[in-house]
């Protein structure tokens, strides 16, 4: 494995590590850190990984990357606790617009995914995962409101729910859609015999 390729592993890796713990981080942090703290460490991750995407993702990546480097820019210029717990809310309504705007298009962003890992579709594999974009996106938009809300409240609450709750049903979601899958498959599959 190259030099380059292992520090994309690592950069890719911190960024996730980044942005699952940002809950915590700001829990532990928000006391005695300055907000612009939390916009400069953003501003440094998102710019690690834009240096380690691919030229070919460059493009696609590009609009999100923008929008979270505005919004990091806005929290140092600002200086802003507010600003700071908006991020949750900002990262599901950024992936609600994604995957809500792929409804859009011929092939939904979760169809791409497939397509793109080259794993086996089946003749209903098209529309499973139209319907499974339209659940994951009303997802986002209500992960993000309360989000939202959680940020008027105690930063115990915000944490709790955005650092904890939040993954749980994500979790929980994903299981049941693995769980749905497997029975709709033998469904489907009974149906062509």
């Amino acid at each position: 494995m190259s030099n380059s390729s292992n520090q994309a592993i690592l950069v890719r890796t911190l960024a996730v590590v980044f942005f699952i713990s940002y809950p915590f981080i700001v829990y532990f942090g928000i006391g005695f850190l300055p907000p612009s703290f939390f916009g400069l460490i953003l501003v440094v991750i998102l710019a690690l990984r834009f240096k380690v995407l691919l030229p070919s993702e460059r493009m696609l990546y590009l609009p999100v990357l923008m929008v979270f480097l505005a919004y990091a820019i806005a929290t140092m210029i600002f200086d802003s606790n507010r600003l700071v717990l908006i991020y949750p809310a900002l990262v599901n309504f950024t992936l609600f617009l994604v995957f809500a705007g792929s409804l859009r298009t011929n092939e939904t962003i979760l169809f791409r995914l497939v397509k793109a890992r080259g794993l086996v579709m089946s003749d209903h594999t098209p529309r499973y995962l139209y319907r499974l974009t339209g659940v994951w996106a009303v997802f986002f938009v209500l992960n993000g409101l309360v989000s939202v809300w959680t940020s008027t409240l105690s930063i115990d609450a915000w944490t709790l729910y955005n650092g904890l709750i939040s993954y749980f049903i994500v979790a929980i979601l994903g299981t049941g859609e693995w769980v749905f899958r497997y029975y709709y498959k033998k469904r489907v599959g009974a149906r062509k015999q």
